[in-house]
């Protein structure tokens, strides 16, 4: 199921800078709730929790991605994805 993104004042990053692939840092994700969205993660050593997820996007292709635009309890807004053939996350840049 695919669902559109939508932009808010919270969520800065347009979905052609996600197409053009930007730096991206691994993450580790502590928590999943319904065994797939990020709960919490870790980036460089700091626990991250994620108040609410504003949109999810699917990529297919070669290297299938699921990327998540999250709103995390501090305030920020952030991307995070999830490579689905190697089940790693990682954090948009």
């Amino acid at each position: 199921m695919m669902l559109p993104w939508r932009r808010t004042a919270l969520t800065a990053t347009p979905l052609r800078h996600l197409a053009l692939g930007g730096r991206a840092e691994p993450i580790a994700v502590c928590g999943q709730r319904y065994g797939y969205a990020p709960w919490r993660f870790r980036h460089r050593g700091d626990l991250h929790r994620v108040y609410r997820i504003e949109a999810v996007h699917d990529k297919g292709g070669r290297s299938p991605r699921r990327y998540f635009m999250v709103l995390c309890a501090d305030g920020t807004s952030r991307t995070l994805f999830q490579d689905l053939r190697a089940g790693t996350w990682h954090l948009e840049r």
